[in-house]
């Protein structure tokens, strides 16, 4: 299951990172995918936080899988 929720996130991560979904969600739209803070990031600071949160996704995925500390 865990595999499933992690490509459901890849793919909208995808979707913000290298598509147009960061101009798309940019203001008033992000403030309720991703909190209160969001709404007043630009387009490229939503595709570095959602960048970085993909990344430790998949660490903490990878790390689950793989039996970590």
């Amino acid at each position: 299951m865990a595999f499933l929720s992690f490509a459901a996130y890849s793919a909208f991560c995808y979707w913000v990172v290298f598509l147009d979904g960061a101009i798309t969600l940019e203001g008033w739209k992000s403030f309720f995918l991703f909190g209160w803070f969001a709404a007043s990031l630009t387009a490229q600071e939503l595709k570095f936080y959602l960048g970085i949160s993909w990344i430790a996704s998949l660490v903490f995925l990878l790390i689950s899988t793989f039996g970590g500390a």
